[in-house]
């Protein structure tokens, strides 16, 4: 009996020793699991990603960049068309031609009517004086539909100044744009500067040389000025955008545009907080810049904190709609 039981002794430590390697086995591996947490389980605001699915979302990313904002009243313009700035120069110049010549020959006819030997008579004369006045009121009339149509203050009241302008806007070195801002949002007085800039680019802005007050525009209600750029190779009738500086400028980030999104009547981006977690944060667009939307510092976009600048729409619809996650 005793060389039967010991086998059966054996056999019985054996198996309490491999159910003993089991469980430690399986210690070892909760342990490991729990050193790695599901992102799942991560209990901080955002959307929880794995770098796969970054990847198969194809979202991509930029740093926000520091963007100086100069604090201003926006307007809107237009370049002058070119037939308009020659039919009111002509006329003007035709004007002047006509005048000058018809008050020399009533001069000359006055001084020809004179003396013992007079030349014409006191009809001729008064032929000429009529005729020098017709022209003058011409003059006048021409006058003031340049000054109806360009202000009383174009920077081309001398005949050298407006060859020279004429000659810049005409061979395309300058445009002439008409800019109209909103009632209220300019002080008194003419704007020191004016900024331009294409409503179909996102390039730089333009500056001003000269600047000086138009007649309103009669469709816009607002104040209206005419404005002189150099070199801007804008084409005639495009619209741009004109803004007046109002104050100091100020410093914070540039979200760019393709970063927004568009929920419950409010624009947001999304901020990468941490590696693979993106959380979305509101953005005011009131003041767009050059490429996108200036946020003052301080906000909850910090410069240099990555954004998302392409798959934001699938993150939404991911944070919004849990169901559209994959499965695992």
């Amino acid at each position: 009996m005793l060389g039967r039981r010991v086998p059966l002794i054996m056999r019985g430590t054996r198996f309490v020793f491999a159910l003993g390697l089991l469980a430690l086995v399986g210690c070892n591996k909760q342990a490991a699991t729990a050193d790695k947490p599901d992102k799942k389980d991560d209990d901080s605001p955002g959307v929880h990603l794995k770098a796969e699915e970054v990847e198969g979302l194809g979202l991509t990313k930029a740093p926000a960049v520091t963007e100086r904002y100069l604090p201003g009243a926006r307007g809107y313009g237009v370049v002058t068309a070119l037939d308009a700035i020659a039919q009111a120069d002509s006329e003007l110049v035709t004007a002047e031609a006509a005048a000058a010549q018809s008050q020399a020959a009533a001069a000359r006819a006055r001084s020809l009517s004179t003396g013992p030997e007079a030349a014409i008579s006191q009809e001729q004369v008064q032929v000429a004086e009529a005729k020098a006045a017709a022209d003058q009121a011409a003059l006048a009339l021409a006058r003031r539909k340049a000054d109806a149509a360009f202000g009383l203050n174009p920077p081309w009241r001398d005949s050298a100044a407006r060859s020279r302008i004429m000659a810049a806007l005409g061979n395309g070195r300058a445009v002439l744009v008409r800019a109209t801002f909103p009632l209220g949002s300019l002080g008194p007085g003419v704007p020191a500067s004016l900024s331009v800039t294409p409503l179909d680019s996102d390039g730089g802005a333009l500056s001003a040389r000269q600047i000086w007050e138009a007649p309103s525009d009669p469709a816009i209600p607002g104040r209206s000025f005419y404005l002189l750029l150099d070199g801007a190779h804008l084409a005639q009738g495009q619209r741009v955008a004109v803004t007046a500086p109002t104050g100091a400028p100020v410093t914070g980030i540039r979200v760019p545009a393709s970063a927004l999104v568009l929920s419950a009547s409010q624009s947001w981006a999304y901020v990468e907080t941490k590696p693979d977690t993106f959380l979305r944060v509101p953005v005011d667009i009131s003041k767009p810049v050059p490429g996108g939307y200036f946020q003052p510092a301080g906000g909850p976009i910090a410069a240099g904190q990555a954004i998302v600048t392409g798959g934001a729409g699938l993150l939404l619809a991911r944070e919004t709609n849990p169901s559209t996650e994959p499965e695992e």
